[in-house]
């Protein structure tokens, strides 16, 4: 199953979760799925309308008195994760990195 395909799984389930009136251990009982997995896919649901499941990019400008050199990596920050970019880095394989942690915030 591919991730787009398990997000619209996801949100017909949560869909159908809040129109039953059953808790969430009945609903799970008989949809067979983990309130666990209810849990996550609810609090997926909840961040992404707090956000507006939207990617903001800030400028960055470095003070000319800054000493760089002290640092060999850049912290870059998707969300919850972060990943680390050294010099001589793929740029290619790093967009996709984004892309892909930028769709599942």
């Amino acid at each position: 199953m591919t991730h787009i395909e398990r997000r619209q799984q996801w949100k017909a389930r949560i869909e159908a979760y809040k129109a039953s009136d059953l808790s969430a251990r009945e609903f799970c009982r008989q949809h067979d799925i983990t309130t666990r997995q209810l849990y996550y896919w609810l609090r997926k649901e909840t961040l992404k309308e707090q956000t507006g499941n939207t990617v903001q990019w800030l400028s960055v400008s470095l003070n000319s008195q800054e000493d760089t050199s002290l640092s060999d990596f850049l912290t870059v920050k998707v969300g919850p994760d972060a990943i680390e970019v050294r010099q001589g880095f793929n740029e290619k394989l790093l967009l996709h990195v984004v892309k892909v942690l930028s769709a599942l915030c």
